[in-house]
């Protein structure tokens, strides 16, 4: 495989994930990589799959994902796996699954969908009337190095007439940002800007809200606007979910001791225009002592709670095995103090995080060592606390940085 030559960044979001489309951060975190600007090299047409193959040849996949009883589909878009070589690094991948949800609420099955045509981090993705459609970077068209815009029919479920374009929107000279959709539009939240300073450069982090309009017949991104909202707190690589009519910026990397932070904000969205009202401070990731500071944590919104899973506590990507839920005030959007759930099975970031009929579902992700095939989920309580995670069956391969719809 060819080498590619990348800027590695510090702490990362895809993403989230409300209950029917991911956001980043539900499901998807993003990728290690910048998230800003133009990269050359992506033009529109058709593109050849770089995707992985078929998965471990023991992974339990029914071709026809028929299950007895079946209550559901969960289906993943994989972007990174673990690299076989040096020069197998990065190691993207494309690879499309569809989990079958028995009628216990347990994924007894995967099928192996059409895969994208290009690969890498899947970012941020929306369900824009029956197109799904998603951001990633990694390989562009021509087999440059890019951000991408990519979409299928929904069906539901993946139709497989796949289109890929570039995604030449991202406002300029930001880095970092979260990107959300907001209907039919792209959001970029926070990020990291960096100008020249007496003959080098500095860094610093913006409060930045920029949006950009998505078409899902041409599969093309309009230019960015600044929305001239601002968020409370600079960030970059926060987790951001858009549930109910409200935006939710969850944690990241900050100008803060530590360089995380544990603030939340909260911001009323008018989805069908794109008007942004002003954000409003909420609980920070705090249960009594402990300050939870997690750069682009997983987020799921069900049953009227926020649930943050996971993500990275340091600046060398160390996971989290952290689980908390808010109570979110469905006349205003507001939230309630924080509380610690029952912890992830293991410590992961970059995972996909999925609420779905009354459960919780994480899958793959990126752990202290390696990307791992693990899938478990739990029943959701009334009171925003969950039972036990119970191990479903695996992914056909360790993945992780993903995007998600349920049906």
């Amino acid at each position: 495989m060819r080498r590619l030559t990348y800027r590695v960044l510090a702490p990362l979001c895809a993403i989230g994930v409300a209950v029917v489309t991911l956001q980043c951060g539900l499901l998807g975190a993003p990728g290690g990589y910048s998230s800003g600007g133009d990269d050359p090299g992506d033009a529109q047409g058709d593109a050849s799959a770089f995707g992985a193959g078929p998965g471990r040849p023991d992974a339990m996949v029914l071709p026809d994902g028929d299950v007895p009883g079946a209550i559901g589909t969960l289906t993943l878009m994989a972007g990174e796996r673990d690299p076989t070589s040096a020069d197998d690094d990065p190691a993207w991948s494309a690879d499309a699954w569809s989990g079958i949800v028995d009628a216990n609420g347990a994924i007894a099955s995967w099928r192996i969908d059409k895969s994208a045509p290009l690969v890498g981090s899947f970012d941020s993705a929306g369900l824009l009337g029956n197109k799904w459609v998603m951001i990633n970077v990694g390989f562009g068209l021509n087999g440059v190095r890019g951000t991408a815009i990519q979409q299928t029919s929904w069906v539901p479920g993946i139709a497989g007439d796949w289109k890929a374009g570039r995604a030449n929107g991202a406002p300029g000279g930001l880095d970092e940002a979260t990107r959300a959709f907001v209907g039919s539009r792209l959001t970029y939240v926070g990020g990291t800007r960096t100008v020249a300073v007496d003959g080098g450069t500095n860094t610093f982090f913006t409060t930045e809200l920029h949006i950009a309009a998505v078409d899902p017949t041409a599969n093309t991104l309009g230019p960015s606007m600044d929305t001239a909202v601002r968020l409370l707190h600079q960030r970059s690589r926060a987790g951001a979910l858009l549930s109910d009519g409200h935006l939710y910026v969850v944690g990241g990397r900050a100008p803060v001791q530590g360089g995380l932070t544990s603030s939340v904000e909260q911001a009323k969205v008018d989805v069908a225009a794109g008007m942004f009202e002003a954000f409003a401070d909420q609980p920070g990731l705090k249960d009594g002592a402990t300050d939870h500071k997690v750069s682009t944590p997983a987020l799921v919104a069900a049953g009227g709670y926020l649930f943050v899973s996971g993500g990275r506590v340091s600046g060398t990507g160390t996971p989290t095995d952290v689980v908390l839920s808010s109570k979110i005030d469905r006349a205003t959007g507001a939230l309630g103090e924080f509380q610690s759930l029952t912890k992830l099975p293991k410590p992961l970031r970059d995972h996909a995080f999925v609420a779905f009929k009354g459960r919780l579902y994480v899958a793959g992700g990126a752990s202290t060592t390696n990307r791992t095939d693990e899938v478990w989920s739990a029943a959701i309580n009334s009171d925003g606390t969950i039972g036990t995670w119970e191990a479903n069956a695996k992914l056909p391969g360790a993945r992780s940085d993903f995007v998600a719809l349920t049906y």
